[in-house]
């Protein structure tokens, strides 16, 4: 049975959604600021995060950055709530790492089916659509395998898109597509580099877990030469992604949660060494 996170400053809020996603059959927690939520999450791992964008202190921004860049969190679906719908502020929520965005006040029905999409990709995905390359459910299963047997051979990369979100808004969600496959083959190339017998490295592992994030297990001798590799290979092909004028300047334009503009850097792959397993 999956356990769902609520987090909202508003008790009612979380009482109504607390009762709802227990009618449907989940275990729920809550929490009812960002940094309760931090200590929640720092002591269990929930299936799903339900995040309120306004609360007091920290706020849901900034806990989804947060969980972002750890890797026990970062393959939680983020479910951001918000009573903003404005086209910034969505932005602002997939850069930092949010899976889908519902706008309040919601219809029950609507965040149903929402957190059974999220929680299908989460753990029935077995091969992704969009690039061919294993899914969450393979890439949990081989993680498993290697901390079970000899950690210290192998090292696990997260790895994900610098700047993808900003892309996806300033370009198109096809073109975004594109440039995951991009990605997806410039690692692939990169982990099927041949050992000085000529054969491939045996073992070593590729899968993508949704949008623009994958998961790499490699032998941790050429950990790095498969990082730089893959890095070189998608380089070479990101400039066929963009106008030549923003290519020239190395960056686009964007308008952030203020409405102010801002500019964003050209995407690039960013990785997230597990050293050993550890």
């Amino acid at each position: 049975m999956s356990t769902i996170l609520v987090v909202d400053d508003e008790p009612g809020i979380v009482e109504v959604l607390e009762e709802h996603l227990q009618s449907e059959g989940y275990d729920t927690c809550h929490a009812f600021s960002g940094e309760e939520a931090l200590a929640s999450l720092a002591k269990f791992v929930p299936d799903l995060v339900i995040l309120d964008v306004m609360l007091p202190g920290m706020d849901g921004y900034e806990v989804c950055r947060i969980m972002q860049a750890d890797v026990r969190l970062n393959h939680i679906p983020v479910i951001m709530l918000t009573a903003q719908s404005a086209t910034p502020n969505r932005v602002m929520g997939y850069q930092r790492g949010a899976d889908d965005y519902i706008t309040k006040p919601f219809e029950p029905d609507e965040l149903s089916v929402r957190v059974r999409a999220q929680l299908h990709h989460l753990y029935h995905d077995t091969v992704s659509e969009l690039t061919g390359l294993p899914g969450v459910e393979a890439v949990e299963k081989k993680i498993a395998e290697v901390l079970a047997n000899d950690p210290s051979e192998w090292e696990i990369i997260y790895v994900d898109i610098a700047n993808f979100s900003a892309y996806n808004e300033s370009y198109s969600y096809v073109e975004g597509d594109e440039m995951i496959e991009t990605a997806a083959l410039a690692l692939k190339s990169a982990v099927q580099g041949r050992n000085e017998a000529g054969s491939e490295y045996e073992g070593d592992f590729l899968g993508h877990t949704g949008g623009d994030k994958f998961a790499l297990v490699v032998h941790a001798s050429r950990a790095e030469k498969v990082m730089e590799t893959a890095q070189r290979i998608f380089s070479d092909a990101i400039n066929d992604f963009y106008t030549p004028a923003d290519s020239k300047q190395g960056h686009i334009v964007t308008i952030n949660r203020q409405g102010a503009l801002t500019k964003s850097g050209l995407c690039a792959l960013r990785f997230d060494v597990v050293r050993n397993g550890k």
